[in-house]
């Protein structure tokens, strides 16, 4: 059987803030010696996620929705946007050709 030794208020004090600090680092006592490793192997594994990351892969996407502000049915290739109340629209609605005047769809030069 062992006996813990008592220590002074100021010394489990200081034990204790040192533990807190170490748990809060996420280093335990027997992984001292490998922090620096672990750090490189965490870098490198960072540099190599950066590597398959495309800036423009952040689109929304809601195929098979229906567009809040349009009411057209949002495809597979469109942008979409999902707004607060939990509808989705279109990044950009598309244009519908029915709903414009017959002289706007005739081809220049033809009227």
């Amino acid at each position: 059987m062992t006996i813990q030794p008592e220590f002074g208020e100021e010394e489990r004090m200081r034990q204790q803030s040192e533990r807190l600090r170490e748990q809060s680092e996420g280093v335990l006592p027997q992984d001292r010696e490998e922090a620096p490793e672990r750090e490189i192997m965490e870098h490198d594994r960072e540099d190599r996620e950066v590597e398959y990351l495309d800036p423009e892969s952040h689109e929304a996407h809601a195929p098979g929705q229906v567009c809040a502000r349009c009411g057209a049915v949002i495809t597979a290739g469109q942008d979409a946007r999902l707004r607060a109340d939990g509808r989705w629209v279109h990044e950009v609605c598309p244009v519908d050709l029915g709903e414009l005047p017959e002289e706007s769809t005739a081809p220049p030069g033809s009227g």
